[in-house]
């Protein structure tokens, strides 16, 4: 059998600045896997924005990787912004799609026996619409947030301002995804597709089922620096800590973690990723940390966190206080690094409640009640308690979030179901 796969990431594919890039890697890395083990005849399109190396978030480590894979083809196309953004806003959403879907309705689809193109994140749902029709071409949207779901994004100045017209082009995409054959959206995981159901009257039947996870065959690595360990002296000879990370945004909540931290007696450690120099919320973070002896690392290297993970060796908390989440990465990638000193707490909301069953593989807290927090936490802050949820959390990563595993059954389902 003859395959084109298209792989349509705004991020992942020459650039890594967010869990859309790590998955979109994942993806990547796990599909070629599949291909070369089955002994496929395979080609592999990546669309992405056309960057330029001094914008937010290119990496020259993640291009040159994917660059050196054989049967693949890079394709940088403009949406707008002449390379300064690769996310943009609706007007270069839909002139990033429409350039992505100009260059796929030039194939001759009659030369491939399937073609899957997959469709990563809002600046791409409404390419699907744009493409034009083959029995033998299947189309996968992936939604990695929605509008109604964030509201706001920080990436994007005045989100609120656009916010309807992007919810129009999510809802869109859905009704195209509802009447026509062969397109289907990727679901991360249960509770983005039940949302998409109830709020986007996303059929049932035009779910597949791609969620997110770990490569478990290969080990968690990344490159350490002399800064790494400048940055990690500034907290390794404290007794306990409590660590969050994450991009700089309001629904992340990480103002949660140096207050709980604060109210503890344990040392908060926040790092926060800002989308821009000078972006507002970074003063805010300034400000409480200094009130509340907060260790506060900004736009520091990207795999820090994991750095600090491993070298802290006295117990600690890994707390994600997000008040909107559909299906955090976070979770998973610390249970891969299967460290019995690591107490992994997260706020009870939305779809963390699908990853963390309370009080058997982590701990779920209301954080808008820090007092009921500290009680529960420490109930369980000691080792002998953390042991035994990380025992059932690496029981809970190989039974649901091996992604080999779960993209293999994604792809069985849609090409060769």
């Amino acid at each position: 059998m003859k395959l084109l796969i298209n792989i349509c990431a705004h991020d992942g594919i020459v650039s890594h600045y967010a869990g859309v890039g790590t998955i979109v890697k994942r993806y990547i890395t796990v599909l070629t896997s599949l291909l070369e083990r089955q002994q496929a005849n395979y080609h592999i399109n990546m669309f992405t924005p056309e960057y330029n190396t001094d914008s937010f978030g290119y990496s020259e480590e993640t291009e040159k990787m994917h660059r050196e894979m054989k049967n693949v083809s890079i394709i940088e196309l403009p949406n707008g912004t002449n390379g300064e953004l690769a996310y943009g806003t609706p007007t270069n959403w839909k002139i990033l799609s429409q350039n992505v879907a100009n260059e796929i309705n030039q194939i001759n689809m009659n030369e491939y026996d399937k073609v899957l193109t997959i469709a990563n994140d809002t600046p791409y749902a409404g390419l699907l619409s744009m493409l034009n029709e083959y029995p033998n071409h299947y189309k996968v949207w992936i939604p990695h947030s929605t509008g109604k779901i964030h509201k706001v994004d920080s990436s994007i100045e005045n989100s609120d301002l656009i916010l309807q017209e992007r919810i129009q082009w999510e809802e869109d995409s859905i009704d195209f995804i509802n009447k026509n054959d062969n397109c289907y959206l990727g679901s991360t995981g249960n509770y983005i597709g039940e949302h998409l159901i109830n709020e986007y009257k996303l059929q049932k039947n035009k779910i597949v089922k791609i969620t997110n996870g770990e490569i478990l065959t290969l080990p968690t690595e990344y490159e350490v620096t002399p800064q790494y360990e400048e940055l990690f002296r500034k907290i390794e000879n404290f007794d306990s800590i409590i660590l969050s990370f994450g991009r700089a945004e309001t629904y992340k909540n990480l103002e949660s973690t140096m207050l709980l931290g604060n109210l503890m007696g344990i040392k908060p450690v926040v790092i926060a990723q800002p989308y821009f120099e000078g972006q507002p919320i970074i003063k805010d973070y300034e400000k409480l940390a200094d009130e509340t002896g907060t260790q506060l690392y900004v736009d520091v290297p990207f795999n820090f966190p994991q750095y600090i993970i491993n070298n802290f060796t006295k117990n600690m908390i890994m707390l994600v206080p997000s008040k909107k989440e559909i299906m955090g990465l976070t979770f998973n990638e610390i249970r891969k690094m299967n460290k019995d000193n690591v107490l992994i707490v997260a706020n009870d909301i939305d779809g963390i409640k699908e990853q963390v069953e309370d009080g058997i593989d982590g701990l779920l807290v209301d954080l808008d009640n820090l007092v009921s927090s500290k009680i529960k936490i420490e109930k369980y802050f000691n080792s002998e308690s953390i042991k035994t949820l990380n025992r059932n959390a690496q029981q809970r990563l190989a039974k649901d979030y091996d992604i080999e595993k779960n993209f293999n059954e994604f792809f069985q389902e849609i090409l060769w179901g």
